[in-house]
């Protein structure tokens, strides 16, 4: 019994170290790297089509691939990218790669390199065939309703201006009302200035003054008032107005108001110099009426036509002329003069055409310190403006006119003195 017992006891040993042994090798076989499945890469898919996936990590060559903007690159790539398309490249890094001769020398990421862009066949802009012209200003919108007494009204005022027609004052009256109410309204304004013979009779109107009929009026009822109002208002901010006048602007300037020797233009451009004596009546007077020809011409000036006009009939001696009256009742005049000369000359963040003016910069105090003719050039502005900018009082246009005017660059057709800039 001993022997069987030993016997079986030898058995279920050497069972045991079989089992043990073929556990081994199952738990060797499974730990086998050999024998793992391989990972599957993580994909994007934008569609349902799995042919359009592709993996989140960009998986890298020797050679260039497009990299896609959802893509993570590993680090270590050698990577382009096209600035102008904003297209993305990369392969595998290569130190053995020939460097670029054009970049040696220079300060280069070696990561990135840019694509220049490919040129344009030409420069000219491709327009579609039967497209409308192009057009500098927008459309004006005519209103929902529009005023049935506005043609009326433009018939009373070119009334007014043929000799051979009398017109009821309180009709023309009316009429100036109904404009001045209207023509501040960008459509209205347009139609006054498409009306040539409209807008001559207005500049007539302003350029005729007759003080018998104007006696007892207040200033702001006055017709040359009214007429002073609705061609500024006309031509402010409202580019096809402007433009429109100027094309008609030959035909309108060259004509004769009534009782008047000189053309509309001859006249308007010189009335701007005072001639009355300080300290009289007609001096007052003549300040009120400066202030409406001056509120006509600070639009017409935006014209370039208009403008070239005016600086030919030496127009800004006129204005020098006005800032240079002292009393009370130029203050303003002066100050709105400025104004018109820093905007349309000299200051370029208020739509100033720079280099027009002026076309010679000051060379010699003594001949701007006299009273002839040749001290009121452009070149005696500064000599001016310094001495009206200097004392207690001074007033505040003037440092910043002589400020600009000293910024600003002399046209090629003058002396060839840069501009000097004075630290503040």
């Amino acid at each position: 019994m001993t022997m069987a017992y030993l016997r079986n006891l030898g058995r279920f040993i050497l069972s045991l170290i079989f089992l043990h042994a073929i556990s081994l090798s199952f738990t060797s076989a499974s730990s086998s790297p050999a024998a793992s499945p391989a990972a599957e890469p993580e994909l994007i898919c934008h569609t349902d089509n799995l042919a359009e996936c592709y993996p989140k990590v960009f998986s890298a060559t020797e050679e260039f691939q497009v990299v896609r903007d959802d893509q993570d690159l590993p680090p270590g790539l050698h990577v382009q990218l096209d600035v102008q398309t904003g297209r993305k490249q990369a392969k595998l890094y290569n130190p053995d790669d020939e460097e670029n001769p054009a970049l040696a020398g220079l300060p280069v990421d070696r990561e990135v390199i840019v694509v220049d862009p490919e040129l344009p066949q030409d420069d000219e802009p491709r327009i579609p065939a039967g497209a409308p012209a192009y057009e500098p200003v927008g459309m004006v919108k005519a209103p929902r309703e529009k005023n049935e007494e506005f043609s009326v009204a433009l018939q009373t005022i070119k009334k007014s201006s043929d000799s051979q027609q009398s017109t009821d004052t309180s009709a023309l009256d009316a009429a100036l009302y109904l404009l001045d109410d209207l023509s501040h309204d960008m459509y209205y304004g347009l139609q006054v200035a498409e009306d040539a013979e409209a807008v001559q009779s207005l500049l007539c109107l302003l350029l005729n003054r007759d003080d018998s009929e104007e006696e007892g009026r207040a200033f702001e009822e006055r017709v040359d008032f009214l007429a002073s109002s609705i061609l500024s208002a006309a031509v402010g901010n409202n580019a096809r107005a402007l433009a429109t006048i100027e094309k008609s602007w030959d035909s309108i300037a060259g004509q004769r108001c009534k009782a008047h020797a000189h053309s509309i233009k001859h006249e308007l451009f010189h009335r701007l110099t005072p001639t009355s004596e300080p300290g009289t009546k007609q001096e007052v007077e003549e300040s009120k009426s400066l202030r409406l020809y001056v509120a006509v011409i600070s639009g017409l000036l935006k014209s370039p036509k208009i403008r070239a006009e005016f600086l030919d009939a030496d127009g800004m001696q006129s204005f020098l002329r006005i800032l240079l009256r002292e009393g009370g009742a130029w203050e303003s005049r002066k100050a709105k003069v400025a104004r018109v000369v820093a905007d349309t000359f000299l200051d370029e963040d208020f739509g100033a055409t720079l280099g027009l003016w002026p076309k010679k910069r000051q060379v010699d105090d003594g001949r701007c310190a006299g009273s002839e003719p040749q001290s009121l050039n452009d070149e005696c502005w500064e000599h001016h403006l310094v001495r009206i900018s200097q004392g207690v009082g001074a007033p505040e246009w003037s440092e910043r006119l002589l400020s600009l005017l000293r910024r600003t660059p002399i046209s090629s057709s003058g002396q060839n003195t840069p501009p000097r800039h004075n630290e503040l």
